[in-house]
Parts: structure tokens; C-alpha cells; sequence
């Protein structure tokens, strides 16, 4: 278990203090959950990686680990720059206590990393992502119950990255995940639960595809913000971006109050906006017709997200959204 507890961080510039990256975030990151970080460029994530995995520490508050954490892998840190590959590796499996089998240890952190002669030369003559593949084959080569990567996936090669993705899942059962990624597959193939950092603040989801259509929601909406802060500087564009501007708005504005057990009606035109913003969400919007034709049943408590004006049958028809309020017919069979 990790409990953050009450946590802010913010660096130095070369004008004083930079402004908070995490502003007194709080929360108990359980054992054996895999999870991932999700926000923008710059909302945190590589900031929590680092105070999680003991290499930085907060401004203000605390972190608790009651588990055998690792080092942030792919980052390339943690290495001296005047040995060599090899002599970090002993170096550091004997830091963390494994001795164990080293030299079969080494070979496969030799095997791994895939730098061929390098790894008897000084990582100072290293490349970036030549350090990243080292670190991240020494990090496997020690045993930890958490292991923590800050877009590991991205590094190498696309074999390398099919090799980091298989360690990945061997991983798993025996050791949990905290992953930084802006790949939506990476997150849902490994991520049980996520955090979504946003602004300082930190929330936590217990489903990782919450924390992801949340995170586009955020996303939709600062775009409909930078629409309108661009709207005053491009005279010509007014009218387009305005149209767009409220267009999203009005399809969120429908899509949170669905969400929200309010569903509302609306005509053709606004429907085509608010399926559109839906699909961006990540969810499917059926009617009940269209359910049943795909082999689903709506649950028992579902209610419409929206209600939708048909221009064809000229009537209004109940949306649901086949990924969380209807399950497989034959599932329910057995």
C-alpha cells in the first residue's frame, strides 16, 4: 500500500518559485491494483512517478510506502556515468540484495537491454535511449512488489517495445503497475484503476476507462476554453469557431446530465453533436433497437443518457451506452 498524503511539489526557477505541479493531493494507492497516470503534458505524472519511487521528494506532505517500490524505469537516471553498464548492474543488484544467481543476473540484464558491446563501456558515452534500455533491464533484474514506468513502451525500437510490453505481462499476478502513458491501449491492456491529474489536483477511478473518458472530457472542454480565448483574436474565424465553440459545450452540457440521471431531449441537429462527443468519450449510444440487434440487454437499472430525435421514424428514441449500461445476452445466460 502507498498513502500520499496531503502532497504539493513545486520547483525552482531562476525566478523564485515555480508554480504547484501537485497541490496537496491525497489518496491510498492499494496493493496488487495495477494503475495509470493520466493528464496532459505537464499536469504531474512524471512529478508523481519520482516522489512515489523515493527519487524526489515533496514540497510539502508526505508519502508512505509500505511496499518495495521501484525506481521510475525508462527514465535513465540512477546511473553512474563513469562505470560501465555491466559494473552499474552488479553495482545496483547488490545495493537492493541480489546477490542471488548475479551472474545470470547480469547476462539477462546484458540480454535485455540489447546494447551489445556498449555495456562493458562508461555510460557517460551512452545515448539517451541506450541508458533508458539498461535502466529498465536492471530494474527487471531486481525484485520489487511495485514497479513504476514513466512511458517505458515509447523507448527503442518496435521489437524493444514488444519485449518491454511482454515483461510488462509477466509481471503481472506477481508484482502491481503504476504506468505514466498517453497511449489509451497501453493504459487499458495493463491499468486496473487510474489517476487522472488535472490543474494540481489528483483524482482517483477505480476503473481505468472512467479515469480515461474523464480525462477526455477535461480535454474537450479546454478546447472549447481555447476556442474561445482564439475566437478574439481571429476576426475572420469568428463565426466557424463560434459555431464549433457551442456546439461541444452544448453536447457535454447533455452528455453530464445524462451521466447525472437527467437525460434530456434534443432535436436531430444537437444529436449529431452529442453522438460525436460520445464517440470522443469513448462511448457507444444505441437505442434499444439497435441493443437488442447487436446481442445486449440493458440492465436493470439503466436510464437514457440522452433522448434523440429521429427524423425517419419522427419520433424521440432512449440512448444508452452499450459499454457500461448493457451486458451480452449470452453472458447473462450463463
Amino acid at each position: 500500500m502507498i498513502q500520499i498524503n496531503d502532497v504539493y511539489k513545486r520547483y525552482r526557477t531562476e525566478h523564485g518559485p515555480g508554480r504547484w505541479v501537485l497541490n496537496g493531493i491525497s489518496m491510498t494507492i492499494p496493493p496488487k491494483v495495477n494503475v495509470g497516470l493520466i493528464g496532459a503534458n505537464g499536469a504531474g505524472k512524471s512529478t508523481l512517478l519520482r516522489l512515489i519511487g523515493g527519487i524526489d521528494h515533496p514540497t510539502k506532505g508526505s508519502i508512505k510506502r509500505e511496499t518495495r517500490v521501484s525506481w521510475p524505469m525508462g527514465l535513465g537516471s540512477g546511473l553512474q556515468p563513469s562505470l560501465t553498464g555491466r559494473q552499474n548492474a552488479k553495482f545496483i543488484c547488490r545495493i537492493y540484495g541480489q546477490e542471488f544467481n548475479i551472474h545470470d543476473r547480469i547476462a539477462q540484464i546484458q540480454d535485455f537491454a540489447e546494447i551489445g558491446a556498449a555495456f562493458d563501456e562508461p555510460i557517460k558515452t551512452y545515448s539517451t535511449g541506450m541508458k533508458s534500455r539498461l535502466q529498465f533491464a536492471i530494474s527487471l533484474a531486481v525484485d520489487f512488489d511495485v514497479y513504476i514506468s514513466d512511458e517505458v513502451t515509447a523507448a527503442g525500437d518496435a521489437a524493444f517495445r514488444k519485449k518491454a510490453e511482454t515483461a510488462f505481462e509477466n509481471l503481472i499476478g506477481r508484482s502491481s503497475l503504476i504506468i505514466a502513458a498517453h497511449s489509451e491501449s497501453t493504459l487499458k491492456q495493463f491499468c486496473k484503476s487510474g489517476i487522472l491529474l488535472n490543474e494540481g489536483a489528483a483524482h482517483w477511478f477505480e476503473d481505468i476507462n472512467e479515469a480515461i473518458r474523464e480525462y477526455k472530457k477535461t480535454h474537450l472542454i479546454n478546447q472549447i476554453e481555447l476556442t474561445s480565448t482564439e475566437q478574439t483574436k481571429i476576426a475572420k474565424k469568428i463565426e466557424s469557431k463560434k459555431e464549433k465553440n457551442e456546439s461541444l459545450a452544448i453536447a457535454l452540457s447533455v452528455l453530464n446530465k445524462g451521466l447525472a440521471g437527467e437525460p434530456i431531449k434534443v432535436n436531430h441537429d444537437q444529436g449529431v453533436h452529442v453522438l460525436a462527443v460520445a464517440k470522443e468519450l469513448g462511448m457507444h449510444l444505441l437505442g434499444p433497437g439497435m441493443i437488442k440487434n447487436q446481442g445486449y440487454q440493458l440492465k436493470s437499472e439503466a436510464m437514457p443518457l440522452v433522448i434523440k430525435f429521429n427524423q425517419k421514424m419522427n419520433k424521440y428514441i432512449n440512448l444508452y451506452d452499450a459499454n457500461t449500461q448493457c451486458i451480452k445476452i449470452a453472458e447473462e445466460v450463463n
